[in-house]
């Protein structure tokens, strides 16, 4: 367990419902972790048994590991035990978490506007498909992102541009720096899309 965070190690609890909460390890014994409770759950935590995935980051490179809600413990703020379930896990990325697939996006440079399909993204970029030919690589573009509900503008560069001849169409990258209250949203939307997946991937195991 020695790859885990120790005690007073800064985390970040990931719920199923993708929103983010910062918190620290106030405790440790064997496969169960004290942490603080976040302030939205202080009055009504979530019930036992419930997944979440715990983040961190060590050697520079963020960590993961999935674990359930066993216990909560009084106090001010209360504390949520946290049971282990699974292996530590570097997030498969070079800068960022990536995920997603299927919204849509508009892309606008000037009086130019496409709306293309998310093929991935992450809160450094954005890889989309699209059907015209506007952009070329270098140049800045304005991108509105369409996650849940949430309408996220933000402002970007093209990385490259690929066309795609089996389905006449042309596939984008675009790199972009958001500040933090967009990038936990982006963040958070992706983390939640990959637990869906992994929930989705034990229930057809278990029903199979």
């Amino acid at each position: 367990m020695s790859d885990l965070p120790p005690i007073n190690s800064l985390v970040d609890l990931v719920l199923l419902d993708g929103e983010i909460h910062p918190s620290r390890v106030e405790g440790i014994d064997g496969k169960v972790y004290t942490v603080g409770a976040p302030l939205d759950y202080a009055a009504h935590a979530p019930k036992s048994g419930t997944a979440l995935e715990v983040e961190w980051v060590a050697d520079e490179r963020r960590q993961a590991v999935d674990m359930r809600l066993k216990t909560v413990s009084g106090g001010k703020p209360p504390l949520w035990n946290l049971e282990v379930v699974s292996s530590v896990r570097t997030q498969s990325r070079r800068s960022f978490v990536r995920g997603g697939g299927g919204e849509n996006a508009d892309i606008s440079r000037g009086e130019h506007k496409v709306t293309g399909r998310v093929i991935d993204l992450s809160e450094g970029g954005v890889r989309l498909r699209v059907t015209d030919d506007l952009f070329e690589r270098g140049e800045h573009v304005d991108v509105l992102l369409k996650l849940d509900g949430e309408r996220l503008s933000v402002r970007g560069s093209v990385l490259f541009v690929r066309r795609q001849p089996e389905t006449a169409s042309f596939d984008l990258i675009i790199t972009y720096e958001t500040p933090e209250a967009v990038s936990r949203t982006i963040r958070g939307y992706v983390l939640k899309r990959e637990m869906e997946a992994r929930r989705r991937l034990r229930e057809s195991v278990m029903n199979a």
